[in-house]
């Protein structure tokens, strides 16, 4: 890590995400006052605003109507962080977690701060070709240099020192290794108190249920009861156009799947 930071390439790290935030942040201020929601800007790039809708769920009583059709455990995701610190449930899940994971964090101390202190980006008045020809060139170079990062937090993740010490001091600052919220796994018939915990704190896979809305198990006016619409939220995404041919594509099988199942 200490190579990472004097080479420079932590900082240039955070540089180029906050350069691509501000480059997004431009073309989106370009297309706002249009009235398409697809826009092709060059550089192979296409910008586009989503809908996304915004659900209030009441989970106990969904994690309830999919106990009763056999499906909580099987659709059930639980974390720790679920469980709200609560000491007893946390024992009471102990034996179902799957493998723990663990991430690297850094801390910075003064001469840390120093060497990664970014220059301020100054607000990019550009055109919209010229802010796509940009943003292009920097999801390019910010690739690059997050792959080194996260190939060298893996290897530190995996060394003997920080795998033992759990937090390590450097020139310029620390190391911890963090873990993960714990993610339990539980498929076979078990005890109420589970089953109840699960209801009252687990949330369901939506990619689950819509296997099971298209397969008719789940009925789509029963599953509408569980959640509220709140709002309606306008995304803003910037793609490569053959990105946005692979997820146009993946959804196109996906109902065309569903269809072939309904007609079986």
């Amino acid at each position: 890590m200490e190579a990472f930071v004097e080479s420079g390439s932590y900082k240039r790290l955070k540089e180029l995400e906050k350069e691509g935030r501000t480059l997004r942040d431009r073309v989106r201020g370009c297309l706002s006052s249009g009235e398409s929601r697809r826009y092709e800007i060059g550089s192979h790039l296409v910008a586009k605003f989503i809908p996304k809708k915004i659900y209030q769920y009441d989970y106990p009583g969904l994690n309830e109507y999919l106990y009763n059709l056999g499906l909580l455990q099987k659709l059930t995701i639980l974390t720790s962080r679920n469980l709200n610190k609560d000491q007893k449930l946390l024992d009471l899940f102990e034996p179902y977690h799957l493998t723990p994971e663990y991430y690297v964090k850094p801390s910075f101390n003064r001469a840390g701060q120093e060497l990664i202190k970014g220059e301020r980006t100054p607000e990019v008045h550009v055109t919209l070709h010229d802010a796509a020809i940009r943003i292009s060139q920097n999801r390019s170079q910010l690739k690059a240099v997050k792959a080194e990062y996260e190939k060298l937090k893996d290897e530190l993740a995996q060394s003997n020192q920080l795998s033992v010490n759990k937090n390590v001091t450097y020139k310029y600052g620390s190391l911890s290794l963090r873990r993960k919220p714990l993610r339990y796994r539980i498929m076979h018939r078990t005890n109420q108190r589970i089953i109840h915990a699960l209801i009252e704190f687990g949330k369901p896979s939506f990619d689950g249920i819509d296997h099971y809305l298209y397969k008719g198990i789940i009925k789509k006016s029963e599953f509408e009861a569980f959640r509220t619409l709140k709002d309606v939220r306008l995304d803003f995404v910037i793609l490569d156009l053959d990105d946005e041919a692979k997820m146009q594509n993946y959804f196109h099988r996906k109902w065309t799947n569903h269809l072939l199942f309904l007609n079986e």
